[in-house]
């Protein structure tokens, strides 16, 4: 029974089931829980223009596991889902077997790779790795080092490390091996590499975070070292979060303008939902330069 399932894609028919009309007006978004701190500015902006619309996201948190995202999927469409949004494109191949077979309308959000046939809404991660790296090759800066989550399974991160790497490459500079450190998504990681980094690179004079949640944790490293940003060392980051501003010194960070990630998906979704023609979109990422950048410390 299980394999006439899956070759047949059967749900149960919501609609059947609970005698009401086909259309529930209802939007299903999988979101791995490693990921909703990261989106919630573009999970609330994407609720916002739904509701404006009449429609209702339900979100579900699965682990960051394909077999997890696509029994999520499976589940949300059980339960009335007009629609989805993904997040990535890492997906079995079964899941979008099923949204094809069945004609679910869906979205792909923060995608690095297009896959044919879905619509995605993105930031251009390697553009923003380059906007950065060479803001900080501008200021004189040739010791570079690097914080933030692994890349391996996060091809976001990735991407934006590759763009930062290719930019550097094009001044005969680089990141060194030693100077690449990766750890969870946490201020604590930020802080606990501080140390290890200078210790290792003592010529650094400038350290790029994946995220301002890495900055902030370095933000409190340096201080307790007392290391003057950017007197001593440089920080720039990504995300642009809303307390980036806020901090002593502010922090120098790459918008990937989650903001507007959301009401784009949200209009994309709803043309789709709408039997109208819908597109991939891709948003230019806005580099903010605030105090924690500045000219590169020179060695005597």
């Amino acid at each position: 029974i299980q394999e006439l399932i899956k070759e047949f894609h059967y749900v149960p028919d919501p609609a059947g089931r609970k005698l009401r009309s086909a259309k529930s007006s209802v939007i299903g978004a999988v979101i791995p829980k490693t990921g909703i701190s990261t989106f919630s500015q573009t999970i609330s902006d994407l609720n916002d223009a739904l509701e404006e619309a009449g429609f209702t996201l339900i979100v579900s948190q699965p682990e960051m596991k394909s077999s997890a995202i696509e029994s999520a999927a499976y589940r949300l469409i059980e339960r009335g889902a007009d629609g989805l949004i993904l997040l990535g494109e890492d997906h079995n191949e079964s899941l979008y077997a099923m949204m094809k077979y069945r004609e679910i309308p869906h979205v792909l959000l923060w995608t690095v790779k297009n896959p044919r046939g879905s619509i995605c809404i993105n930031v251009n991660q390697f553009e923003a790795g380059e906007i950065l790296a060479k803001h900080l090759v501008d200021l004189g800066h040739k010791h570079i080092a690097y914080i933030g989550i692994p890349t391996k399974n996060n091809p976001r991160a990735a991407a934006r490390m590759s763009g930062v790497k290719r930019l550097l490459a094009r001044y005969s500079l680089k990141i060194p091996n030693q100077a690449i450190y990766e750890n969870v998504h946490q201020f604590s990681s930020g802080k606990q590499a501080v140390q290890q980094i200078l210790n290792q690179n003592p010529k650094t004079t400038a350290i790029i975070c994946t995220s301002d949640y890495y900055a902030l944790g370095v933000l409190r490293g340096f201080y307790e070292m007392g290391i003057s940003v950017p007197n001593d060392v440089s920080l720039a980051s990504f995300n642009n979060n809303n307390f980036s501003s806020f901090t002593t010194p502010s922090i120098t960070s790459i918008d990937l303008r989650q903001n507007e990630i959301g009401k784009v998906a949200a209009s994309q979704i709803l043309r789709l939902l709408n039997n109208k023609s819908a597109k991939s979109i891709q948003i230019k990422p806005v580099l903010h330069i605030r105090e924690s950048s500045g000219q590169a410390k020179i060695f005597g």
